[in-house]
């Protein structure tokens, strides 16, 4: 409940102060959300686009001259506490400004890890739109956070988000989950091997970056969005990449259960997805499809508890029975982990169980030795992930430390690229923070079949 909180803060005149790091399409709609709330504002907003920052204040009914415009910590910090709205270019100036939060929504894995670690050693919460980052070094960032007294989450809203907050709903009421996942739209025509020159027409028909679009529609998003999931809650990748059947509504009980049932799962208790159903010309069929929302398949074995949700109409066969959520608002509900964090100290998604699964680089097409790669959403890669503990033993290298590497040996298509094959570049934060991670925290060990 949040209400109260940001009406007692309104009341008395100490709004929570709000730092904003990135003002892409997500950050900028959680801004315009922030904007129509009492009791919290957006105190500042960095992006190394300075005219995106403003529109961000200005769609919102700011005046632009009353815009601050600067890059020095003082500064920013005398328009803060005067109450005015400050664009700056520099990131390095977050933990020292005067604010009670700050959100990381560049997407960036290297500019999370920085914004991150800095903050945190700041003494600010921060909340990680940018799961990129969350799946590579989550598990330490969220130990400094603890040692600091501070919070490290990553946001509600998305599907990471709310697909936790949903097995802690039906998993503390004692549901056994056996599992969750997401449908998007996106993989009606999943492509492993699309890249920004073949899909940049229909990016440009979508108005999105043909990158962004990339990582959706080659599943490497979900492989993250997943893997975060899985880190959070304990549920496992079933297999590499996940199985990611066809399904819909009145699919997902039957297809996602044990083998032995008729099913495709080895184990119960995963993290997967699904493609949405089609209709006869093709189009998705967003009535009988999940898309564009989120799922999660519990086992009731309880007749008494089995008579009580069908007669309330839960999609069910037998004793599976599928509780699903039609969207997920990414942009709207990110305010929510922000109220968490600083009134009640609580993140909304961390990495419970440590690095549990992890996300590698699948080569997108035969490449030669002296290639240098890219990262999620580029020409090279595709995301899929696994138990950590299987990438460790085959010396997989996390996707997020791909970007920049050149390889030095030749690979094949479809072939996880492994430390042997490429020398990643190491004068990053992620990559500094990975390594203190590999040394203190090793991969969760856990069994599947």
């Amino acid at each position: 409940m949040i209400s109260r909180k940001l009406l007692k803060r309104q009341v008395t005149g100490n709004p929570i102060r709000v730092g904003w790091v990135g003002a892409g399409r997500m950050i900028t709609g959680a801004i315009c959300q922030t904007a129509l709330m009492k009791g919290i504002r957006s105190a500042v907003i960095c992006d190394i686009r300075p005219d995106a920052a403003i529109r961000a204040y200005t769609i919102n009914g700011v005046p632009r001259e009353a815009i601050v415009v600067t890059d020095k910590v003082g500064a920013i910090n005398d328009a803060i506490r005067a109450g005015k709205p400050v664009v700056t270019m520099n990131t390095q100036a977050m933990p020292a400004l005067e604010v009670d939060c700050v959100v990381e929504g560049t997407g960036v894995p290297a500019v999370g890890a920085e914004v991150a670690y800095r903050c945190i050693q700041g003494g600010k919460h921060i909340i990680m739109l940018n799961v990129e980052a969350d799946v590579v070094i989550g598990p330490i960032l969220h130990q400094m956070a603890q040692r600091a007294g501070v919070v490290y989450s990553v946001s509600s809203g998305d599907e990471p988000g709310l697909i936790t907050e949903l097995v802690d709903r039906w998993g503390g009421l004692g549901f056994e989950i056996v599992a969750v996942g997401k449908t998007p739209a996106s993989l009606g025509k999943m492509d492993l091997y699309c890249t920004p020159e073949t899909l940049a027409e229909e990016a440009a028909q979508l108005k999105v970056n043909p990158h962004f679009l990339v990582t959706f529609r080659d599943a490497t998003k979900t492989a993250i969005e997943m893997s975060c999931i899985a880190n959070a809650t304990g549920l496992i990748p079933d297999v590499r990449g996940m199985h990611g059947p066809q399904a819909g509504i009145y699919e997902m009980a039957n297809v996602f259960r044990l083998k032995s049932e008729g099913g495709i799962l080895n184990n119960r208790g995963v993290v997967d997805y699904a493609r949405p159903l089609k209709n006869a010309d093709g189009s998705i069929d967003y009535l009988r499809s999940v898309t564009p929302g989120i799922f999660v398949v519990v086992r009731a074995t309880h007749p008494q508890i089995q008579q009580d949700l069908g007669y309330f109409d839960v999609v069910h066969t037998g004793e599976y029975f599928t509780f699903h959520t039609p969207y997920h608002l990414v942009t709207n509900e990110i305010p929510l982990s922000i109220v968490w964090a600083v009134e009640d100290h609580e993140p909304t998604v961390v990495p419970h169980h440590g690095l549990l699964a992890e996300v590698l680089g699948a080569a997108k097409t035969d490449l030669k030795a002296g290639a240098v790669l890219d990262g999620g959403g580029g020409f090279t890669l595709y995301g899929v992930n696994d138990l950590a503990t299987v990438a460790k033993r085959e010396g997989c290298v996390p996707l997020g430390l791909l970007d920049g590497a050149t390889l030095v040996r030749d690979v094949k298509r479809d072939q996880v690229i492994t430390h042997d094959l490429a020398q990643v570049k190491t004068d990053s934060m992620l990559y500094h923070l990975r390594q203190i991670q590999d040394q203190v925290l090793p991969p969760t060990e856990v069994s599947r079949k």
